[in-house]
C-alpha cells in the first residue's frame, strides 16, 4: 500500500500544481533552491548526523533498480530503511517505520518488503491511466531514505525523505521529522519538550522565519517574493527536531504558502526564547543551561 499511497499523492500533487508556466519557474529556480536549502538552518544548526552511542548497532536495507515501464517510461528506483538490531521493544519498532504493514523488523525481512513495494510501485505505474498522455521518452526517478540526523540522551531522530523526480522538471518530494525516546520507547510529542501555546509559538516562528539563510537570499534575489512570503502565517507543524542548540520546525514546499516553489524550509527556535516553558525532564536529560 505504501508504493500506491506516495504515487497517489505525487500525481495528485503535479496535476493540481503543475502547468507550464509554473514548470519554467520550477526551473528556473531549482539552482538555486539546491544550493540553500541544505543550509537552511544558518550558523546555529549543524544539520549533520551526531556520533553515534558505541553500543546503539544501526544497519540498513537498500533496493535499487533500474526498469522499462513502457517504451516511453524508464523508471529509477532507490529505497533505504534503517535496521535497528539495538531494539528490542516491537511497539517502538512498529512506531518507527509508522504506516508501513511490517511484522518482521529483522534486515532480510526488511529486505523482502523494499523488494515487494518496488514491485507495488511498477505495477501502479503500468495500470494507471495518467500516463497515457506520454509521448517522448521519460526518464523518472523514486527515492526513499531513513537516516538519523541525532541519537544524544536516547533521543534518537530520524529524517524520512520521499522524492519523486519526472524528467528533471517536475519534482515532489517531502521531509519527515521524527523523534523517538529511547528510553520511555515512545515517539516525542511537543508537549514533552515545551509548554508554550501554539499561538506563541507560531508567532516566534513568524519571527524567526526572516532569520533563514533562504529568506535572507530570497531578499536579494527575489524581493517580490520575499515580501509575499513575511506576509503569510505561519502554522503550527509536527514536523520537528531539535539538537543541543534549538528546536526546528520543517515546513514542505506549500506548507506556509500554496503553490510558492521556494521548496521545504527550515525555521529554527532557540532554547533561550523557549525560557520557562522547557519540560524541566527535558532540559535536564539535554543538559540545556
Amino acid at each position: 500500500m505504501e508504493a500506491f499511497l506516495f504515487l497517489e499523492h505525487f500525481l495528485t500533487y503535479v496535476y493540481k500544481h503543475i502547468n507550464m508556466k509554473k514548470a519554467v519557474i520550477m526551473l528556473a529556480v531549482s539552482f538555486f533552491i539546491m544550493l540553500y536549502t541544505c543550509r537552511e538552518v544558518g550558523i546555529k544548526n549543524k544539520h549533520l548526523q551526531s556520533d553515534i552511542p558505541v553500543n546503539f548497532i544501526t544497519d540498513s536495507v537498500i533496493e535499487e533498480d533500474l526498469a522499462n515501464i513502457f517504451d516511453s517510461l524508464t523508471v529509477k528506483y532507490s529505497s533505504q530503511l534503517l535496521v535497528f538490531p539495538s531494539i528490542k521493544d516491537k511497539t517502538l519498532l512498529q512506531n518507527i517505520y509508522d504506516k508501513k504493514n511490517i511484522t518482521d523488523f529483522t534486515k532480510e525481512g526488511l529486505a523482502k518488503y523494499l523488494e515487494a513495494q518496488k514491485r507495488e510501485l511498477y505495477s501502479k505505474l503500468k495500470k494507471t491511466t495518467k500516463l497515457t498522455h506520454l509521448k517522448h521518452l521519460q526518464k523518472w526517478e523514486k527515492t526513499s531514505q531513513m537516516n538519523i540526523k541525532f541519537n544524544e540522551n536516547q533521543y534518537l531522530h530520524i529524517q524520512y525523505y520521499e522524492s519523486m523526480f519526472i524528467g528533471g522538471v517536475y519534482n515532489y518530494y517531502n521531509y519527515t521529522e521524527r523523534v523517538f525516546d529511547l528510553n520511555g520507547n515512545k515517539e516525542l510529542k511537543l508537549q514533552d519538550i515545551t509548554s508554550m501555546s501554539k499561538d506563541r509559538l507560531s508567532e516566534i516562528l513568524n519571527k524567526n522565519i526572516d532569520k533563514t539563510t533562504m529568506m535572507q537570499q530570497m531578499k536579494k534575489y527575489d524581493v517580490l517574493e520575499y515580501n509575499t512570503l513575511l506576509t503569510k502565517k505561519v502554522p503550527m507543524t509536527t514536523n520537528f527536531y531539535f539538537d543541543e542548540n534549538n528546536l526546528y520546525f520543517h515546513y514542505n514546499t506549500d506548507e506556509i504558502a500554496e503553490g510558492y516553489s521556494i521548496g521545504d524550509i527550515i525555521i529554527p527556535i532557540s532554547w533561550n526564547e523557549l525560557g520557562s516553558t522547557l519540560n524541566l525532564k527535558f532540559k535536564k536529560r539535554m543538559k540545556i543551561k
